[in-house]
């Protein structure tokens, strides 16, 4: 087999569907593992080795990630009133569709401890102090 040959048939595993889909499901396989390990232990290791990673990437990463949306949403809108009329409209609806994604990834953000008490038998109180 050529070299060609390999990097094609490496190149059609990687494209297929079921390579993404196994891709897709890694996060939850290993959130499911860690969660069926600290089962047995008490409820304040289980909320440190489980819930708290998620919370913190969610809380920071995404909220973060919102704020800059809002922030590059705004100075795109507010550039593309100096644009031609030809590019200014689909101009503005990139810099909404920004506005609108960074405003609904702070809120999912701020809403991460009771979204994550809905998935666990925690309180959102106890998400929130503990982390």
């Amino acid at each position: 087999m050529s070299m060609e040959t390999k990097a094609l048939n490496l190149m059609k595993i990687v494209q297929s569907r079921v390579f993404k889909f196994v891709l897709m499901l890694l996060p939850f396989i290993a959130f499911a593992t860690v969660s069926a390990q600290s089962t047995t232990s008490n409820t304040l290791a289980t909320i440190s080795s489980v819930i708290c990673p998620i919370y913190i990437a969610v809380n920071t990463g995404i909220f973060i990630l919102g704020l800059t949306l809002m922030i590059l949403g705004g100075a795109l809108y507010a550039a593309a009133h100096i644009m031609p009329g030809q590019s200014k409209g689909s101009i503005q609806g990139y810099g909404m569709g920004m506005i609108i994604g960074g405003v609904i990834g702070v809120i999912i953000a701020e809403l991460a401890p009771y979204i994550l008490s809905l998935l666990t038998s925690t309180s959102s109180a106890t998400i929130r102090g503990y982390c």
